[in-house]
Order: C-alpha cells, then sequence, then structure tokens
C-alpha cells in the first residue's frame, strides 16, 4: 500500500522492473468510494532502478497530469495501477503492459471536529 497527502509531493517507491521497465510511467488511480478515475505520467528517479522505481506524485488541484500531477478530490482508499508507456503524453491505458496494482490511502488535512459543548451536564437516573 502506498500514501498519499492531498496538496503536497508524495514519494513513491515501487519495483516495477520485476515486469518490465519503461521510459515513461502511466498511473491510474481509481477511487473505491466514487469510482472516479485520475491519469499521470511519471518518470523513475531512482539511482538504483534494477532495485527499485522512485516516483515523486504531486497531487493538487487543477494538476497537469504530464507531468507527475493529479488530482484525487476525495480521501480515502483508491486503487492504482502502473503502465510501461512510451509516450509522454498518451494518458490512455488501452494496449500497455500494467506493471503493478495495488492500493492507495488518500489522507488530507485533518479538519477540526467541532464538540457541542452547551447542554445540562446534570443526569437523572430513574428506577435505581
Amino acid at each position: 500500500m502506498i500514501n498519499i497527502e492531498r496538496n503536497s509531493a508524495n514519494e513513491i517507491a515501487l519495483t516495477l522492473t520485476e515486469k518490465g521497465t519503461a521510459a515513461y510511467y502511466l498511473f491510474k488511480f481509481q477511487s473505491d468510494n466514487t469510482e472516479a478515475v485520475e491519469y499521470c505520467i511519471a518518470t523513475d528517479s531512482s539511482l538504483y532502478p534494477e532495485r527499485f522505481n522512485k516516483f515523486t506524485i504531486t497531487e493538487q488541484t487543477s494538476p497537469n497530469n504530464l507531468n507527475a500531477e493529479v488530482e484525487l478530490p476525495t480521501e480515502g482508499q483508491w486503487r492504482y495501477f502502473v503502465y510501461a508507456n512510451s509516450s509522454a503524453t498518451n494518458l490512455d491505458p488501452t494496449g500497455l503492459t500494467e506493471l503493478e496494482s495495488g492500493i492507495v490511502k488518500v489522507t488530507g488535512i485533518t479538519t477540526p471536529v467541532t464538540t457541542y459543548s452547551g447542554g445540562n451536564s446534570n443526569y437523572v437516573v430513574y428506577g435505581s
């Protein structure tokens, strides 16, 4: 499982070279809650790509999907799929080789919960 924090750059390490390598990698994210699908293209920045692949994916509003940026509008569980891509502009996985899939946990900045502080704090117990 990988974690993506909303409105930030996220470093992700995967082991994609077990099934293949590519010049570009197409990431497909699909929400388990809403079934929304989002795509982005990223390049491997690992110094040791034969051991692991490293990507920096930025979650933000108004992303440039061709530059490792994506908008994941709902928090919660998503699924990810990574495809070997020979194009820096192809956002369609049709005909591409899937290298890995898994689960993404999307989190955000937690909003403080407002608690109700009014009301009666004297409780009456009946039937004792």
